[in-house]
């Protein structure tokens, strides 16, 4: 008899289907090509190990409802146009010092958000030149990627957390919930 509340009644359960584990997943950030990285350090991932989290990750968009109204009967329709065609994804990193005490990560963030708006010169830039690549892979826990969202023209929209200096604070330096642009993705799942 179908829908018991027993293990062999589920499909999940006998098949051995995985769950998703919610920190199963990599985030390859490729800033601009103009960008300088340390030396000995790989344009694709400078960042991967400096990231904590993500936030805002919504590639998957609806237009939402309108509703029209008889007397008392609602009906429902779905809406003419989503609110948003894009999304703005925050990523939160944990900021290191190199074996040439440099800040690294810190540093190609900033010198991708310079190519923005440069708060030293008041120089802004233009789009072609600011926009870089984001890779979102989610996997199980063998590693088997099952969804791969690569965010095109990407780039930091937000400022970046400023140190919070205190001599009784022992926390490590973050870079909190960073904003970047999402104007247009691939979304390849299996």
């Amino acid at each position: 008899m179908a829908g018991l509340s027993h293990y062999n009644s589920a499909k999940a359960s006998t098949q051995k289907y995985e769950p998703i584990f919610l920190n199963q997943f990599e985030v390859i950030i490729t800033p601009p090509a103009s960008i300088t990285v340390p030396a000995g350090a790989s344009t694709n991932n400078i960042l991967l190990e400096q990231v904590k989290k993500l936030s805002g990750f919504a590639p998957d968009i609806n237009p939402g409802e309108v509703a029209q109204k008889y007397k008392n009967a609602k009906r429902y329709y779905a809406g003419a146009a989503p609110g948003k065609t894009g999304f703005d994804l925050g990523i939160s990193f944990e900021i290191n010092l190199d074996d040439n005490n440099s800040m690294y990560a810190f540093k190609v963030l900033r010198q991708w958000s310079d190519l923005i708006y440069n708060p030293l010169t008041g120089g802004q830039g233009l789009k072609k030149d600011y926009t870089g690549q984001i890779v979102i892979r989610i996997f199980n826990k063998a590693g088997d990627v099952f969804r791969e969202v690569t965010c095109l023209d990407a780039f930091p929209m937000s400022a970046i957390t400023p140190l919070q200096l205190n001599y009784t604070n022992t926390a490590v330096y973050s870079i909190e919930d960073l904003k970047f642009a999402v104007d247009v993705w691939n979304d390849v799942w299996i």
